[in-house]
């Protein structure tokens, strides 16, 4: 079936975020007197503030809310602030080459609507113009990997799912794409996929500069 709309997660696949957040983790665990293990940020990676705050509460017990809104959380701002938060490569000249073609886009990510804004305001402010259709954790009843996200998306867009392309990074936001019917490219960043997610996907790809052949394909 044709291409007829994309859809791009946020974290991992426009902004190079996911580093920073990682980082912070790790430094505001050691100086709040906590080892994580080395596979914590894999299991952070793509999920909900919910499910994130689930997985921390294994290592923090009752003090997790405290370690996320005055250690975690503020030590992260303090990076985003002191940083250029950037843009994975080539997701720009992809974001507007796609809008340029004529292909809806949808932005969906499990982050609040606040912090969308936030990151899109430290760099660039015009970038959601680009983008027809836009869903935070604030506009869904269950996020990803629940389907609903990536169901409303191609709701709003106007196409079935199974015309929609979705750039994803993480397995959690492919399952719930995949749920939802829409197929879907993994920019996976280097790491292995598990046999039976790659089975499922449209294809995985390195870069963002693969995905315009993927569509001409």
């Amino acid at each position: 079936m044709t291409i007829e709309a994309v859809a791009f997660d946020k974290d991992g696949v426009i902004f190079d975020s996911e580093r920073v957040y990682a980082r912070g983790l790790e430094q505001a665990a050691a100086e709040f007197g906590v080892a994580l293990p080395a596979d914590i940020h894999g299991r952070l990676t793509g999920v909900s503030a919910d499910q994130s705050y689930a997985v921390l509460r294994e290592y923090f017990g009752e003090r997790t809310e405290s370690f996320i809104e005055e250690h975690w959380l503020p030590l992260v701002y303090h990076l985003l602030e002191a940083e250029d938060l950037p843009f994975i490569p080539g997701v720009e000249s992809l974001i507007e080459s796609l809008h340029a073609q004529g292909y809806p886009l949808a932005l969906v990510t499990n982050d609040f609507q606040e912090n969308l804004l936030r990151d899109v305001n430290h760099t660039r402010p015009d970038l959601l113009q680009y983008f027809s259709v836009v869903i935070t954790r604030d506009d869904v009843k269950d996020p990803k990997p629940h389907p609903e996200p990536y169901q409303r998306a191609a709701a709003l867009l106007g196409v079935a799912a199974e015309q929609l392309l979705v750039i994803e990074d993480s397995d959690t936001g492919a399952e719930a794409a995949l749920a939802a019917g829409a197929q879907v490219l993994l920019l996976a960043h280097g790491r292995k996929v598990a046999p039976e997610m790659l089975a499922r996907l449209r294809r995985v790809i390195a870069s963002h500069h693969e995905v315009i052949r993927e569509l001409d394909a």
